[in-house]
């Protein structure tokens, strides 16, 4: 039986847990998540931000039968997720060819990135890896048009997990920012006030 269905997720609650078998695949519609995996220590790590528009659940799916999810997902705020099960997904691969090939262009493009940022977050200082972690937050969620607020309400603790650092270290360096006036503070959002100093810590590691 095919099935699709639009499921609403609190801020905080997960869309799926690592491990968890693969049932099909989740795709946002509106809201902002975050894909994280957890270390040896159980630290966790967010490997990926996602938001409207964007595929959860892919790095699962396989086509294998038990396949499970090798990351989770958790909502950053309240989100309305699509989910499409396996069979619906199989049949849109079967006869829908350019659904294959978008996919397979998305999967190819989200790896580059997501290589990318690993290699350039071990090359890093912690100062570099703070204004790369704001720079990707406006690339995936923007800003508000008329003071470049960060459109995301983030808390320290999950920067310092998209920066693979601790969160004093994060702290400490949005605070260095804010002196520096290359950020200010609205409330416990961000505004970024001076994006070209932040883009120059990190253009050495674009490609």
């Amino acid at each position: 039986m095919k099935k699709k269905s639009e499921i609403k997720y609190n801020k905080g609650q997960y869309i799926f847990k690592a491990g968890n078998n693969v049932f099909g695949l989740y795709f946002v519609k509106n809201g902002k998540i975050k894909v994280v995996s957890h270390g040896m220590n159980g630290k966790e790590q967010i490997v990926r931000l996602a938001t409207n528009g964007h595929i959860l659940g892919h790095r699962g799916f396989g086509g294998k039968l038990k396949e499970v999810y090798p990351a989770s997902a958790i909502a950053l705020e309240d989100s309305v997720i699509c989910f499409v099960d396996n069979d619906t997904i199989y049949e849109a691969f079967y006869f829908n060819v350019q659904f294959v090939i978008e996919l397979m262009m998305f999967y190819s493009k989200e790896l580059r990135a997501i290589e990318a940022r690993m290699k350039y977050m071990a090359q890093m200082t912690v100062r570099e890896k703070v204004a790369f972690a704001l720079l990707y937050l406006k690339e995936i969620f923007g800003c508000d048009l008329n003071n470049q607020t960060l459109n995301i309400n983030i808390s320290r603790e999950d920067i310092s997990a998209l920066c693979g650092t601790n969160e004093n270290q994060v702290i400490r360096n949005l605070s260095e920012f804010e002196k520096e006036k290359l950020i200010s503070k609205e409330g416990k959002k961000i505004r970024i006030v001076n994006e070209k100093e932040l883009q120059k810590m990190v253009d050495l590691y674009r490609e």
